[in-house]
């Protein structure tokens, strides 16, 4: 049982003798507040030097010319087929962004997450909430397995916050799928961290810091609005578009389900407490 829940048992037992009827349906209320789940509100990792690079890798490699870069890039060996790079292009990558990289990926792994399931994860069939399946709010989202998009499907993160998607195994993207933003969702607070490599099918179109040095594999016009880091690791291009994002706007912080209980609890308590001295014995001792 959670402290919450016991606390708000604990107001039942007092309502029932002080405010009656009024004051248990409150309790019920709360009870079933904070029966109802928790949502976990989300940090954005600091990105530090990393935050300009749309791509850091060990090995980058490119097979077609159409592959452009919008933002810096650095890597120790580079494409044999020529890109387009809109920033600074730094061989090798220097030691303290690969610092950065592996502190960002410390706080995105120290977060308190929602688990999708225990094995595999199709995103776009999952259910948060009340939310259509594929409609995803700003959270921490694990699994044990693999997280991946269906091809031709999308995957919609709705809402202003941020969003972390941890899978316990590789990320698989498949081919023309797309993750979209509503809502106020911005690509600069969005990241996924999976434990194993990421794989892109043609023609996706994606969203949000990839942070994996298993490697990062783009299909044939795939298109992120993010960053590939993979620092130690390899990035394949073949005629995409990374784009690094715009910083993100302010999140609006707002109370989640268990602090809109105790803030209920608190006034419940409140109220409880006004009506008890109403009706204590004066100090000269009368009733």
């Amino acid at each position: 049982m959670s402290v919450e829940t016991a606390a708000v048992e604990t107001a039942c037992q007092f309502g029932r003798n002080c405010l009656g009827r009024l004051a248990m349906l409150g309790c019920v209320a709360l009870l079933a507040l904070t029966e109802s789940g928790t949502a976990w509100a989300q940090t954005a990792p600091t990105l530090g030097t990393t935050s300009t690079f749309g791509v850091v890798a060990s090995t980058f490699s490119n097979t077609n010319a159409a592959t452009s870069v919008n933002g810096d890039a650095c890597f120790t060996t580079g494409p044999g087929t020529a890109y387009t790079l809109s920033g600074t292009q730094t061989v090798p990558c220097p030691a303290q962004v690969g610092l950065d990289q592996a502190s960002a990926l410390v706080t995105l792994n120290g977060q308190s997450c929602t688990s999708l399931g225990a094995g595999v994860v199709v995103l776009d069939t999952v259910v948060v909430g009340s939310n259509p399946a594929g409609t995803i709010p700003p959270g921490c989202y694990s699994s044990g397995g693999a997280m991946n998009i269906t091809t031709l499907a999308t995957v919609t993160l709705s809402g202003n916050g941020v969003y972390i998607f941890r899978p316990g195994g590789a990320l698989g993207v498949g081919a023309s799928s797309h993750v979209s933003l509503s809502s106020g969702a911005a690509a600069a607070n969005v990241f996924w961290a999976p434990s194993a490599a990421a794989t892109f099918g043609l023609s996706a179109s994606f969203v949000g810091t990839i942070i994996d040095a298993a490697g990062i594999t783009f299909g044939h016009l795939t298109s992120l609005t993010g960053r590939a880091l993979a620092f130690g690791g390899t990035v394949n291009a073949d005629a995409n578009t990374i784009t690094v994002p715009p910083a993100a706007p302010p999140v609006v912080s707002v109370p989640m389900l268990s602090q809109w209980a105790l803030i209920s609890l608190t006034t419940l308590l409140a109220i409880t407490g006004f009506a008890m001295m109403r009706r204590q014995p004066g100090s000269t001792g009368r009733r």
